[in-house]
């Protein structure tokens, strides 16, 4: 019994280590522009095709990361700085926006599947010998999956924290009217948002088809759900809040699937969510009053 939640455990921090990922993009991307983008599972798998692609043409899987990146930083910004500033001029709110971000995430979805023809791809990554932990049996790539969440958080919190570029987008997202007034160049600060927040969905997409070793036009729809959650239980704009529920998340999820059966999982994930919700309703927005307008 003891053996058994111990794995769950370790299962639990390698699913944490790619929600949070793809969480720390995404509450990035709300906290400093208020847009609660729907379209972000579309763009991990766009990300997660380019991954592939690049696999299949020779580059090794785990080079796939970058180009997986690149590719969901790249689409982000045209998307952030071209279509949601279009719509954001021309006087969409927030509500507007989210409906906007939907029928986007929409259109790429089923534009990925006729591309696709509804084919799901195999995408598998060369496996070394098991690794034994005490209870634990891991795989390497597993193993590197964790370590590489772990980095990205590290990263990034060093990146907000000690850089001045970290330093103006955190006065953006807290004030955006102070922050110009203080001369910051926000409009470079926006720009920055969508290409750290891009590549990281990007690179999400790709870590999860490393993980589930297959790639389809649903891939990050169906992950979806998972990273909007961590999100939300984490705070707006708080990278370190939504690696702490992904991290609650993954294990509580594995916990129960481990005891109750994989179908009950993903309830218990959004169980906790609903939970904190009720009892802190005020956490989606950062536990604090946000000035809530577009900034694009």
């Amino acid at each position: 019994m003891l053996s058994t939640l111990v794995s769950a455990i370790a299962f639990g921090v390698v699913l944490a280590s790619i929600i949070a990922i793809a969480a720390m993009g995404f509450t990035l991307q709300f906290g400093l522009t208020n847009v609660f983008n729907l379209s972000f599972g579309s763009v991990m798998t766009i990300g997660a095709f380019a991954g592939y692609l690049a696999e299949v043409n020779g580059i090794n899987a785990w080079y796939g990361l970058g180009v997986g990146g690149v590719a969901g930083a790249v689409v982000t910004l045209v998307l952030g700085r071209g279509l949601f500033r279009l719509y954001a001029r021309r006087g969409a709110k927030l509500f507007e926006m989210m409906m906007v971000t939907l029928g986007l995430g929409l259109a790429i979805n089923y534009g990925i599947q006729a591309i696709s023809r509804n084919n799901v791809y195999q995408f598998t990554v060369l496996q070394a010998a098991p690794l034994h932990l005490g209870p634990v049996t891991i795989t390497p790539t597993q193993a590197i999956l964790a370590g590489i969440g772990l980095a990205i958080f590290v990263s990034l919190e060093a990146l907000l924290r000690l850089s001045r570029i970290g330093k103006a987008l955190r006065a953006m997202a807290a004030e955006p009217a102070l922050a110009r007034s203080c001369g910051i160049r926000t409009g470079q600060v926006v720009i920055i948002t969508w290409v750290i927040s891009g590549f990281l969905c990007g690179m999400a997409g790709v870590v999860y088809i490393i993980n589930s070793q297959s790639v389809g036009y649903a891939t990050g729809e169906l992950f979806l759900p998972l990273v909007i959650a961590a999100a939300i239980l984490g705070g707006a704009g708080s990278p370190a809040g939504a690696a702490a529920a992904a991290l609650l998340m993954g294990i509580v999820t594995e916990v129960v699937s481990a005891y109750g059966g994989p179908q009950y999982s993903t309830v218990a994930g959004f169980g906790i969510l609903v939970l904190v919700l009720l009892c802190r309703p005020a956490s989606v927005l950062g536990g604090q009053a946000r000035e809530m307008r577009l900034t694009l």
